[in-house]
């Protein structure tokens, strides 16, 4: 029987494990990575959702020969920032980058990983990934997304301040990903979404761009609450054709 790593020490030892995972060409290795259930979303495109390993493995159906000649030989990590942690959650701001033959880069993603603890281990829980790329990355694009997505993630701040919770949900696409720490919620609806949101006045808000791309944003949320609550919250943005729209959302637990 192959062994591999099934405890992960820290929220960047499962990120790095990740990656040694898919190099190790062993699916059951990849989806060990995970916590489910497990949550991929797509800033302008589909969300995935996985509510076992099981599921990500059959759904996953990784062929690694095949992959490799295309000329997609290893992905490597990329450097990781922690924007946000606590005990049992870290917003882990990545990504990784895919290699040729030659290990010369052919394609990048820009992802931030919302890495859990909900027993004794650490693993991933959801990534929010804003769009591959092939180096001709549009930066001018990518700053009027990051315009666009921070003051849709404002407008939805705003609408909570004035307890507005349909307001909110009809900046959202559905289905959209709630990470929490050992669970995704899938909210499948705005009617369903507004009854999910706990609206509350704000004192203070701090939103800022984590990551952007032209098709995606990962914006940066830290929430100050009349009623002394704090949140801070990672959000993924993306757009079909001129309509950006909030796509998942991480927030930190209350005991930071």
């Amino acid at each position: 029987m192959t062994e591999f790593q099934t405890q992960f020490d820290s929220p960047e030892d499962a990120y790095s494990s990740f990656f040694a995972a898919d190099a190790s060409q062993i699916a059951e290795a990849w989806a060990a990575v995970m916590n489910y259930p497990h949550a991929r979303v797509a800033a302008s495109g589909v969300s995935d959702y996985f509510e076992t390993a099981k599921a990500y493995g059959d759904a996953a159906n990784v062929d690694w020969p095949s992959r490799v000649k295309t000329g997609w030989v290893r992905t490597r990590g990329r450097e990781t920032t922690r924007l946000h942690d606590s005990v049992t959650k870290v917003h882990l701001v990545g990504g990784w980058i895919r290699l040729n033959a030659d290990d010369e880069p052919i394609r990048w993603n820009r992802v931030t990983y919302i890495a859990t603890k909900p027993a004794d281990s650490w693993g991933i829980q959801a990534r929010f990934a804003l769009g591959a790329y092939d180096g001709s990355d549009d930066h001018e694009a990518a700053e009027q997304a990051a315009k666009a997505a921070t003051r849709k993630v404002r407008q939805y701040y705003e609408a909570l301040g004035n307890i507005d919770s349909n307001a909110c949900a009809a900046l959202c696409r559905y289905p959209l990903m709630d990470v929490g720490v050992g669970e995704v919620t899938q909210i499948k609806d705005a009617v369903t979404m507004a009854q999910h949101i706990s609206p509350g006045q704000i004192s203070n808000l701090d939103i800022s761009t984590a990551q952007s791309g032209p098709d995606g944003v990962n914006v940066a949320v830290t929430a100050d609450y009349s009623d002394g609550r704090q949140e801070q919250s990672i959000m993924v943005v993306g757009h079909e054709g001129e309509n950006w729209q909030i796509a998942g959302i991480s927030t930190m637990p209350e005991s930071r």
